[in-house]
């Protein structure tokens, strides 16, 4: 009978399709995730990967392996975590998960704030999201979990709907409104800033689209969070999530309106990729950040 380890460590490679991303997930060295696809492949009699510039990709016999024993071991991971803990007391394990910068403003605090409540020797590695690369990250175990306002399409990816959401627009108080009020007009009139769309914020721009309308995008950024200074000094019009919105309540410079047009509320979602091992880990993440996080 061939070892579990061996069959986690081959599971591991599949998913990640890297030795050593495989080696940090497993929480054992290079070499031994080396060695052991060593083993696997005297065993097989195969070579069930093949070293390329775009990772370790599988060979024809190591997709059908992984199809038969993928789900077997999973079940058996999960029968194994119903009857043990992880240790959240004493573990240093180290989660990684994918947030925008304004998710970063928003959610992180919370998070950090929890873990060092209940999880002091647990760390944090926060990658900033780009939805381009999202699901692969996540399938290859490049983060734990991710928070975006897109759902991914990935029938593999798990996907939890945290809380619903809206944008407003920030203004310098210096743009002059008709009434004290955001129109169409003035929406269109004004200058903008925006982030890029591989952070998943682009419904503003789609519905624009749809409608045959543009507005003047003075100002593309990477990140929302260096917006707040430029705001105040150069009239620029910012639409942000009404929760990251409700950060600038108190500087009184910048003025909160509701978009002067109907969109439907976005899905805040969590997201994470059910891996072979790790399976205790991970669902104390994942229930963790659904804890902290759906009463938001």
């Amino acid at each position: 009978m061939i070892d579990l380890n061996l069959v986690k460590v081959f599971i591991t490679i599949y998913d990640t399709q890297s030795v050593s991303i495989a080696a940090e997930r497993l929480n054992i060295t290079q070499p031994s995730v080396s060695h052991n696809l060593s083993r696997l492949r005297y065993i097989f009699k195969d070579q069930l990967f093949t070293r390329t510039k775009d990772g370790m990709i599988p060979t024809a016999y190591s997709t059908q392996l992984y199809e038969s024993l993928n789900q077997p071991f999973i079940d058996i991971e999960n029968t194994i975590s119903k009857v043990t803990n992880f240790d959240i007391a004493n573990s240093e394990r180290c989660f990684k998960i994918a947030l925008t910068d304004i998710g970063a403003m928003y959610f992180l605090p919370k998070i950090y704030e929890s873990l060092e409540k209940i999880a002091p020797n647990i760390s944090l590695e926060v990658v900033t999201v780009d939805m381009n690369k999202l699901t692969d990250w996540l399938i290859t175990g490049k983060v734990d979990a991710a928070i975006c306002n897109r759902n991914l399409e990935d029938r593999n990816l798990n996907t939890l709907r945290l809380f619903q959401e809206k944008y407003v627009c920030l203004l310098s108080k210096d743009i002059q409104l008709v009434n004290h009020q955001l129109t169409l007009e003035t929406f269109l009139k004004e200058n903008h800033a925006v982030v890029l769309a591989s952070t998943g914020h682009n419904l503003i721009e789609n519905y624009l689209n749809q409608k045959g309308l543009r507005r003047k995008i003075k100002l593309r950024v990477p990140q929302f969070s260096i917006l707040n200074e430029l705001i105040e000094k150069h009239n620029l019009i910012v639409t942000v999530p009404m929760r990251i919105g409700a950060f600038f309540k108190s500087n009184t410079n910048i003025k909160i309106y509701d978009l002067p047009f109907e969109l439907p509320e976005i899905d805040v979602t969590l997201h994470w990729y059910k891996k072979a091992g790790d399976i205790m880990a991970q669902k104390w993440f994942i229930d963790f950040l659904q804890d902290t996080l759906s009463q938001s």
